[in-house]
């Protein structure tokens, strides 16, 4: 599945199926999920056979998209290393 970052850009994309979605969803004017139209949906979740992308609202592409995986944290060595000088 794809993540998302705070500026609602797709790292990998999923592919959408248009036969199931209205015209306002396939043109990107509505939420793949909700249908919301107003505010536009803003976050990139997938794209159509076409390669038009698939745009949902910030709170369905939260459940659609995983979240970013937290940053790794360096583990300090249990060996203090001596300083050159």
């Amino acid at each position: 599945m794809s993540s998302w970052d705070s500026v609602g850009a797709s790292r990998r994309s999923s592919t959408f199926d248009p036969g199931g979605l209205t015209g306002p969803q396939r043109d990107g004017d509505a939420c793949v999920v909700c249908h919301k139209k107003w505010p536009r949906p803003r976050i990139r979740v997938g794209r159509l056979p076409s390669g038009t992308p698939v745009m949902a609202c910030e709170e369905c592409a939260k459940v659609l998209l995983p979240a970013a995986p937290a940053p790794r944290r360096h583990k300090p060595s249990p060996h203090k290393r001596a300083a050159f000088p």
